[in-house]
């Protein structure tokens, strides 16, 4: 999916997506659990500096999607920063009361959302989507009959967006013929989703059929790709687990922050 952009790969690409996924979830644990703001400052850059060497993006791509993830953790934790309680006031204008306090509260939860958002931005850019489905039926013994209906319902989604740019175009080009009721309001966006939902009721028929023809059931099958874990899953979590155990040992010995409890 993001090929076009990815100037090279890593061995990140090759780890079985459900070894990522696994990851991600212990992650997500272990930064919910972690209070000291020094020990989550270092798990931040640990992850980002994964981001930037292992996602194998463009640089422009790269820095676009830092300054929106930045951007949005410190608008998601303006209302802890300016509203927030204690004992030590930085400002206090009206309603607005900064404490050095809600400033670190602020910026831990700032820090827990871009530390899981750059981890989830290297898995995103380095799985393949059809990868996570042949590993869940594979290693997670999913069954295929959710696996491919998922699949089918995703790959469906770029076809559908196609189809209501191609009808509004073709609205606006009949626009002079077609009374502005008929396009707009309530009716329109009724008269809009009823396409949508008929066109792609047929499209979901010819699939089945054709699922069907070819003799699809819900039995033991083969695959032509196979996925497998690896020396890959090894390094992949060895490579998290060091960035975990790094952060704590850097967190006690380069304090940016003046206090180890955030909560």
């Amino acid at each position: 999916m993001f090929e076009s952009i990815k100037r090279y790969s890593t061995f990140i690409d090759r780890t079985n997506p459900l070894t990522k996924i696994v990851a991600a979830i212990c992650l997500f644990i272990a930064v919910v659990l972690i209070h000291d703001p020094n020990h989550l400052f270092h798990l931040l850059l640990w992850m980002l500096l994964l981001f930037l060497v292992m996602s194998g993006i463009e640089l422009k791509y790269q820095a676009l999607l830092i300054a929106v993830t930045v951007l949005t953790g410190l608008v998601s934790s303006a209302y802890m920063i300016l509203y927030g309680e204690g004992d030590t006031t930085l400002f206090e204008f009206g309603l607005v009361h900064i404490t050095e306090e809600s400033v670190v509260r602020g910026l831990h939860i700032t820090m827990r959302g871009l530390t899981l958002s750059f981890f989830g931005s290297l898995i995103i850019f380095t799985t393949r989507l059809t990868d996570v489905f042949y590993s869940m039926m594979q290693q997670g013994k999913v069954k295929p009959k959710y696996a491919y209906s998922f699949m089918a319902a995703i790959r469906m989604l770029p076809v559908i967006v196609n189809e209501f740019i191609t009808l509004r175009r073709a609205r606006k080009v009949r626009r002079s013929l077609v009374s502005r009721k008929h396009i707009g309001g309530l009716r329109g966006f009724t008269s809009t989703v009823v396409i949508l939902l008929s066109q792609s009721i047929r499209r979901a028929h010819r699939l089945a059929v054709a699922m069907e023809s070819k003799g699809f059931d819900d039995g033991a099958r083969t695959y032509y790709r196979q996925t497998r874990f690896s020396g890959y899953d090894v390094c992949f979590i060895a490579l998290i687990a060091v960035g975990l155990i790094a952060s704590y040992y850097s967190g006690q010995w380069i304090t940016p922050f003046g206090t180890s409890d955030a909560r």
